[in-house]
């Protein structure tokens, strides 16, 4: 045998040389360390030692885990409380886990590099919870956050105060009947826990914090503030903390930075500036939050200044003051009672959300007694001037024809309300009530419709909605349908999202009365270029109603720049009603929506079975708008608006 050879070792089981380096025959593929059993004659292994492996078991499932390992592999525990155990084989069953019957840390079985390495861990892990005892515990989801993290890492929400929070470790003293605290089987740092200030009447509730310590706190929450925001940003939001804390510094710097004083605050800046001390609402100016805080020398400044400001561009910009801001205990009241006055009724298998009695806002008659100059202040505080300007002369939408508005004295009067998604909602209770739907009574009675009388109003929706699309060339199929309408469920749903013409045509049933919508043609952007077709002029009328159910009397909506107005006329001496052109300033008649395929061409006679109608003498065909008395507390709404100008015009 050569000297190649004696380096190679010879299969036991056919006597093949291999190459020291293989651990397997090449021909037989017997391992190396095979033996062949001379009675059974089946191939066996030599018995190996195996290197001993110290393994820790989790105290609180029993998982073995590696001794790298910082937390169990199954359960997330730490560490902390487990015993460090010899296994000889990574098949063998867990040992059960020892009881603990002390504080003191578990013996290390010291194993050569093993052992020390279990021993530097441990030393580790006590110099963590050394750190850790000051961490803080989110009062919202209760999550323990390291000190530094500026937020909750769970939640997001920020710590509360630091003179708000307290160690628990003090007020837990109980004991089990070891003798011990019943948290000795954790972590001693687990046991020391900030305790987030509470509601007023419990034991834990710390002593009110002082000046001092307020301003202190503000400070560090102002300077967080102003690391997330830019310097236009954060001199706005500095102006407003002036505002709601009655310093007049910060607000002059804004302005004469040139900020404007007209600028409202958003949701994201809402969130930053609301606290435990006070809320602030989206959409309120540097007056609002002046005024709410009665911080009255900041609104004179504000006031002030944009006086100077109107002095030097020539125009005369105003607040608006409708009457439920002037007269918000009144406007809360309606609100509540028109909580109170929607019903629920099911006609056959129609189940929807319907107002009970029907009354119709007009401004009152009362403003003709002012003089000329009051009554154009008037006017500006509570009228949309852009929406009536759109309306009445760029579109010719309404008031157009000199016989209605003149002889008839029918002209129209958009409204302002807020500019949030919930305009269409605003207006709707505008035009009856005379307050905005602050409280969301319209939306959620929308949205109930929606969801119980699907039914009912999915298969007209989508049948109308079909016959548009065989128009454009173009079709869907069930499964696209069927999302569409779930998205606009879910519009409805959502306060402060733009509805669609479903949620008109939904509305009319909630309101028993047919909506007529005097919109513009085409949606412009900045610039004036046309970008969409508007498919909101028309007549919504209650279909799915009997017409004995129904008031005739209209409600009626202006819609300009993706934006719903409430169009009102004014009270007269005499009871006149108010005419409503159905067609407009070409002499097309307004399109009826969602009328089904068998009730095309039946438009005039559906027009004149759900309004009564009349014709001009020049055969324009009109809606009646009855006029009847206004509910008590509209008329007291009414009068405590007027008595401000009253009292403006004695002083």
């Amino acid at each position: 045998m050569s000297s190649e050879d004696s380096v190679k070792w010879l299969c036991r089981a056919c006597s093949y040389a291999n190459w020291p380096l293989a651990r397997k025959c090449v021909l037989c593929l017997i391992p190396k360390d095979g033996v062949i059993d001379s009675e059974t004659g089946k191939v066996k292994m030599e018995a190996i030692q195996q290197p001993k492996i110290s393994k820790w078991t989790c105290k609180k499932c029993t998982y073995e885990n590696w001794p790298a390992s910082v937390r169990c592999t199954m359960c997330y525990q730490k560490p902390d409380d487990c015993l460090i155990e010899e296994t000889t084989s990574e098949l063998s069953p867990p040992s059960p886990p020892q009881q603990q019957t002390s504080i003191t840390p578990p013996a290390v079985v010291v194993d050569g590099a093993c052992g020390t390495s279990g021993i530097q861990r441990q030393s580790r892990r006590s110099r963590k919870n050394k750190h850790s005892e000051e961490k803080w515990v989110c009062s919202r989801c209760t999550y323990t956050n390291y000190p530094k993290t500026k937020k909750c890492a769970m939640c997001q929400s920020s710590p509360t105060p630091p003179y708000t929070r307290q160690l628990s470790n003090s007020s837990v003293s109980s004991t089990d009947s070891t003798g011990h605290s019943p948290d000795s089987r954790r972590p001693a740092t687990s046991c020391i826990i900030e305790q987030c200030a509470r509601p007023t009447g419990t034991n834990t509730l710390s002593p009110r914090p002082s000046r001092h310590e307020r301003r202190k706190y503000d400070s560090t929450r102002r300077r967080q503030i102003r690391n997330k925001t830019i310097q236009e940003d954060w001199l706005w939001i500095h102006a407003c903390i002036g505002a709601i804390d009655g310093d007049c510094l910060p607000v002059e710097q804004f302005i004469r930075k040139g900020g404007s004083i007209t600028r409202t605050i958003s949701v994201e800046e809402a969130r930053l500036l609301s606290n435990e001390t006070h809320s602030v609402d989206q959409g309120q100016t540097l007056v609002h939050l002046a005024l709410r805080h009665s911080n009255h020398n900041v609104a004179v400044v504000i006031l002030g200044q944009q006086q100077v400001q109107s002095r030097a561009s020539g125009t005369q910009p105003r607040l608006k003051r409708m009457p439920s801001y002037e007269c918000p205990s009144i406007a809360s009241e309606i609100r509540r009672y028109v909580v109170a006055n929607l019903r629920t009724i099911a006609q056959g298998d129609f189940r929807c959300q319907f107002m009970a009695d029907h009354f119709t806002f007009q401004l009152p008659k009362d403003i003709f007694t002012f003089g000329s100059q009051t009554q154009k202040c008037l006017f500006d505080e509570i009228l949309d001037l852009e929406a009536q300007k759109v309306l009445e002369m760029e579109n010719r939408v309404i008031n157009w024809d000199h016989e209605i508005t003149k002889t008839h004295k029918s002209k129209l009067y958009a409204l302002w309300n807020r500019s949030a998604g919930d305009c269409l909602l605003d207006s709707a209770l505008q035009a009856t009530w005379g307050v905005n739907d602050r409280e969301g009574s319209l939306r959620k009675a929308m949205y109930n419709t929606l969801v119980q009388a699907a039914d009912r109003l999915y298969p007209r929706w989508r049948e109308y909605e079909c016959m548009h699309a065989a128009n454009l060339h173009y079709s869907l199929n069930d499964a696209q349908w069927s999302t569409t309408w779930r998205k606009l469920v879910k519009l409805a749903e959502q306060p402060g999202k733009s509805l669609e013409q479903a949620h008109v045509f939904c509305l009319a049933h909630v309101l028993r009365r047919p909506v007529i919508v005097y919109a513009v043609k085409y949606v412009h952007n900045s610039t004036g270029e046309a970008l969409d077709y508007a498919r909101f002029e028309g007549v919504y009328l209650p279909l799915l109603w009997n017409t004995e159910f129904c008031n005739k009397s209209p409600v009626v909506l202006g819609y300009t720049r993706g934006h719903f107005s409430a169009l009102v006329g004014i009270q007269r001496s005499e009871e006149t009603d108010i005419l409503l052109p159905l067609c407009d300033s070409q002499g097309h008649m307004l399109p009826l929506h969602f009328i089904l395929e068998d009730e095309v061409g039946l438009e005039s006679q559906l027009v004149r079975q759900w309004l009564e109608t009349t014709e001009t003498s020049s055969g324009v065909l009109c809606a009646i708008q009855r006029t009847s008395p206004p509910h008590p507390l509209t008329q007291r709404l009414v009068d405590g608006w007027l008595a401000k100008y009253r009292r403006t015009t004695t002083t």
